[in-house]
Formats: C-alpha cells, sequence, structure tokens
C-alpha cells in the first residue's frame, strides 16, 4: 500500500513540476508592452524602470518609458533614468535622439544643445540631430528653439541644408519671402518637396496670398513659377493658373509638359464655367508640346471649350484639327461632332445641320440619335418648329418621343403632345426635362382641347426664354378657359412665370385670381405662392393667416406640408430656406 501512495505522489508531484517549468512568469519586458497596449501606461512605466534600474542602458526599455510617458504628458519626468543610462556603454544616435526629446520636454534647452553637439561628434554629416532637436521643439510650440537648431545645422552643413524645415518654419511665422526662398532651395535638392511647398503655403491667409505669389515671381526659375501655378489655381483662379505656366514657358524648359499634366490634375475634378476653361487651355497646350498625341488633345480640348461655353475657341481648335494630316477618320469624325455640337450652341443651325448630313453616315448609331435631338432642340430654341418635327420625324427613341411630345405642344397640337410625352415616361433625358415633361402633361390632363395654339406659342415663348411676354400670353390663354378645365392651372403657371421674371405685383395678381377661383389643388398652390411673396415683401401676418385658412380649408392637400414650414419661418420658429 505504501508503495502504492509513493507512486501516485510521484505522478502527481512530476506534472506539477514540468507545468511549473512550462509556464515560467512572463519577462518583463513583454509584461511592460502588454500594458502598454492596454492603455494602462503608468503600470507600464512603472515595469519599465524596473528594467532600468537592473539594466541603466536597455534601450528597448528606455523607449518604451517614453512611450508610456508621453501619453501622461510625463515625458520630461524620466531625465534620471537618462543620466544613469549615459554612465553606461557607448551610446547611440537612437539613444540621443531620446534623450533630445526628453530634454525638450523638460524644457531643459541647454541641456538638449549640449545632447546636439555630443551627437554632432558620433554623426558629424548628419541633419538628424538637427532636425530630431527641431521637431522636438516644434512639438512644444518654441518655435524659437527650432529655429535654433536648424541655424545650427546650417552653420555646420551648409548653406542649403536643412531648407525645408526653415521653409516650414518660415511659413508658419508668415514671413513669406524667407519661406518661398527655403522652399526654392529644398525643392532644388529634392523635387519631392513641391508638394509640401505647395501645401504648405497654400494654407496663407487671404491676405498674405499677393506676398507670396509675389516672391515666387520675383524667383524667375522654373520651381518658383511652378509652385505660383498651383498656388493659383488652388486659390480660386484655375484659368490663371494654366495661363500662368503658359507665359513661364520659357523658364520651365523641359519641365513643361510635366507642369502642364500637373496643372490639368489641379483642375480635374472642378465644376463651373472656370474649371472647364482651365482644362481646356491646358489641353490645348500638351497638344502643342506632344505632337504625336496633338489630335487627340486638341479634340479633347475643343469639347472642353464647348463644354465651357467658349464656342469660338471650340471652332479653332476644330479647325487646327481638321487641318492636321495626321488625324484618323475616327478622330476627324468625332471633331465634326463635336463641331456640330459647337454651331448649334451658337445658333448657327444651317451651317449645324449641313454638316450634320456630310456626317451622319459615319456616326456610331448613339452618336447620331444624341446629334438629332440637339439638332432638333436647336430648332426649337430658334423657333423653326417645322424643322424640328422633320429631324425628328422617324425617332421612335424613348428620349426622341419626349423630344416629339415637345414640339407637338409647342405647335398647340395638346392631343398628339400628350400621347407622345406619356408614352416617353418619366425618366427620358435629364432631370430638368423629366420635370418640365411632368408638369406639363399635369396640365394636358386637365385641358379638354385638343388642339390650343395659343397655350403651345406661349410655351414656346417660354423655352426661348422670352418670360415676360410668355407669362402675359400664358394669362390671356388661361382667362379663355374654364378655371376647371385648365384655367386655373395656366394663370397659375402664369404667376409663376412672372415671379420667376421679378414681376411680383403681377404675380401676386394672378395668385389671388387662382386663389379666389377656388379649385382646390391650384388654389392651394396658389396660396403657398402668395404667401411666398407676402413673406418676402415684409407682410408676415398676412401670409399667416392666409396660410392658416388655407391649412382648414383644404387639410389634405399636397401642398399643407410647405404652408406648415412657410408659418414657421415667418414666426421666426425655423430660419428662412
Amino acid at each position: 500500500m505504501r508503495a502504492l501512495l509513493a507512486a501516485v505522489a510521484l505522478a502527481v508531484l512530476v506534472p506539477a513540476g514540468s507545468a511549473a517549468q512550462a509556464n515560467p512568469a512572463p519577462d518583463p519586458a513583454t509584461r511592460a508592452f502588454d500594458l502598454e497596449r492596454r492603455g494602462q501606461y503608468a503600470a507600464a512605466a512603472e515595469v519599465y524602470r524596473g528594467i532600468l534600474t537592473a539594466r541603466p542602458g536597455d534601450l528597448g526599455a528606455l523607449l518604451g518609458l517614453e512611450r508610456s510617458l508621453a501619453p501622461q504628458n510625463k515625458l520630461g519626468d524620466m531625465q534620471a533614468e537618462l543620466r544613469r543610462a549615459l554612465t553606461v556603454g557607448q551610446p547611440s544616435a537612437a539613444f540621443y535622439g531620446l534623450a533630445v526629446r526628453v530634454a525638450v520636454a523638460a524644457g531643459v534647452a541647454d541641456t538638449a544643445r549640449s545632447l546636439v553637439l555630443r551627437w554632432i561628434a558620433l554623426e558629424p554629416k548628419s541633419e538628424a540631430p538637427y532636425q530630431e532637436w527641431g521637431a522636438a521643439a516644434l512639438g512644444v510650440r518654441d518655435r524659437a528653439q527650432a529655429k535654433a537648431a536648424y541655424q545650427l545645422g546650417r552653420q555646420r552643413l551648409g548653406d542649403s541644408v536643412l531648407a525645408g524645415e526653415l521653409a516650414q518654419l518660415a511659413t508658419i511665422e508668415g514671413d513669406y519671402e524667407a519661406a518661398v526662398r527655403e522652399w526654392l532651395a529644398a525643392i532644388a535638392r529634392t523635387p519631392g518637396y513641391r508638394s509640401a511647398a505647395v501645401s504648405m503655403l497654400g494654407q496663407a491667409p487671404v491676405t498674405g496670398r499677393p506676398a507670396v505669389l509675389r516672391h515666387l515671381e520675383a524667383a524667375r526659375s522654373a520651381a518658383a513659377e511652378r509652385v505660383a501655378a498651383t498656388l493659383t489655381i488652388r486659390w480660386g483662379d484655375p484659368v490663371g493658373g494654366l495661363r500662368r505656366l503658359e507665359r513661364a514657358a520659357p523658364v520651365i524648359g523641359d519641365g513643361m509638359v510635366e507642369a502642364l499634366q500637373d496643372g490639368l490634375d489641379e483642375v480635374r475634378g472642378g465644376s463651373g464655367r472656370e474649371a472647364g476653361m482651365a482644362r481646356a487651355i491646358g489641353l490645348e497646350l500638351l497638344g502643342a508640346r506632344i505632337p504625336a498625341q496633338s489630335t487627340r488633345y486638341w479634340l479633347e480640348s475643343a469639347q472642353a471649350y464647348a463644354d465651357a461655353g467658349d464656342q469660338g475657341s471650340a471652332r479653332r481648335m476644330l479647325g487646327k484639327l481638321a487641318a492636321d494630316p495626321k488625324a484618323s477618320p475616327t478622330m476627324a469624325a468625332s471633331a465634326t461632332s463635336t463641331l456640330v455640337s459647337v454651331l448649334i450652341a451658337e445658333g448657327k443651325m444651317d451651317e449645324a445641320a449641313k454638316q450634320f448630313a456630310q456626317l451622319k453616315g459615319v456616326l456610331a448609331e448613339e452618336e447620331r440619335e444624341g446629334l438629332l435631338i440637339r439638332l432638333a432642340e436647336g430648332w426649337v430654341r430658334a423657333g423653326k418648329l417645322d424643322r424640328a418635327d422633320q429631324v425628328m420625324a422617324k425617332d421612335s427613341t424613348v428620349d426622341g418621343l419626349a423630344v416629339r411630345g415637345r414640339i407637338r405642344l409647342y405647335l398647340g397640337d395638346l392631343g398628339e403632345a400628350s400621347t407622345l410625352l406619356r408614352a416617353a415616361g418619366p425618366f427620358a433625358g435629364a432631370r430638368d426635362a423629366s420635370v418640365s415633361r411632368t408638369t406639363a402633361l399635369a396640365l394636358l390632363q386637365v385641358i379638354d382641347e385638343d388642339s390650343l395654339p395659343p397655350l403651345g406659342s406661349a410655351l414656346l415663348k417660354l423655352e426661348r426664354h422670352d418670360s415676360v411676354t410668355a407669362g402675359q400670353d400664358l394669362a390671356r390663354v388661361g382667362a379663355t378657359l374654364p378655371p376647371d378645365r385648365g384655367g386655373a392651372e395656366v394663370l397659375l403657371l402664369a404667376g409663376r412665370v412672372q415671379a420667376g421674371a421679378g414681376n411680383r405685383s403681377e404675380a401676386e395678381r394672378l395668385f389671388r385670381l387662382v386663389s379666389d377661383l377656388k379649385v382646390p389643388a391650384s388654389a392651394a398652390q396658389a396660396t403657398v405662392e402668395l404667401a411666398r411673396i407676402l413673406v418676402a415683401t415684409e407682410r408676415k401676418p398676412q401670409a399667416i393667416e392666409m396660410l392658416e385658412q388655407l391649412l382648414v380649408s383644404y387639410p389634405m392637400s399636397a401642398v399643407a406640408p410647405q404652408a406648415r414650414r412657410i408659418i414657421d419661418q415667418a414666426k421666426g420658429a425655423i430660419p428662412p430656406s
């Protein structure tokens, strides 16, 4: 029995001893790092200090202590550990970097300087000691100490050393003459500094921007011109930026292509006419600089000019392209297609139609259909509905049906217009055209007449931006129709046109007239439109009274939410929209 118990005891004791050996106490450095990782910085610092008590020169523990003290804003508290570390072994560059950071955090600039001097003795040609000192000083917002660090480096290493750091400091201080000088020196040594220069100088306040550009211009260098052009674009003058590059071509020299491509990258994604014009100018200049790709660039430039509304420049670029013997048939067809769009935009419809007739045989079907629609819309704007109808006569596409429906509407053929517009559906064409078409259909549904040329004529004038005459004609047409069979709706439209044209008195008269006609949907909408005018002309009590009555009379009206919002705005409960 005793032998059995001894065997059992041995079996129990041996695994226990093995387990103890298999799971030794965790290494202090591992434990400290784990505490640090979990954000327990104070506990991690104590463990690191324990390691340094035993091994004062342990660089890993010193760096770990720095990481643990920095989040607690206690970095300056580790000076004692650093002094002990200095007494053992040969300090490395990494140790000196840490020591400088700690000295700056502790506010002992003289100690930081002496440490930098010892570091310099170890690495006499390195910029790192001065960079570390300056960066630490900037970290505690001590620009004077940072400047002293960088200037010491320049005295010891040469005139262009630490230019990027001194440029950054001068930019922060608003010394734009020094900033430009130093940034250009930094770019001369390392071209990659150009993006940093643009980023930092780009943050200059509006009042400082003329000085920045003036100092860049005075430098008369390729780097200065490229930085100035980019800043000009970023500061809201994209055309000026590209024109600046154009003027600076002799100075920029072989870097002109890269400079233009950078300029185009800056304007890419911009909206509005100025961004479009800048893109067109840049593409035109690239076409002149890269002959092998000139046709592509000139075509894109022509399209950009046309989109920006500069039809004359678009025609000029297309003329260049037409005269280029290197242009492929496909490129020539695209150029002619763009020319047709330009001619339509200029209102030169006969010439556009002639160009299209010569071109249509080589166009892809989708491009041909798109040009046909633009031609028809151009004839509509020109007031020649017969020509527009002729162009679209055989077009059964969804967009084509929408255009044909508008043409029939302007001709006063309300029955056919309604059929075509319904067939086109609500999603044909651009969003504004879709909304206009939906509005027209709503109007046609309440008018009994199948033919009403005066209404078509009035709507055509509205299409051609003759709002004043269109509003007057619509009012006359509305007066001839029964109120509940289109009269109220046409008068409401006339009031909206007059309001849009700025004729508030006439718009108010028409809205009051529609409101008094008591056709529910039209009357409710007219009351809301009238209330907007009353609020805008400081007659808020009248507007509130009118809208409150509307909510009583037409509580289920679709415009009830608008009425409540205007009431709240008139009462000052919410800001005006």
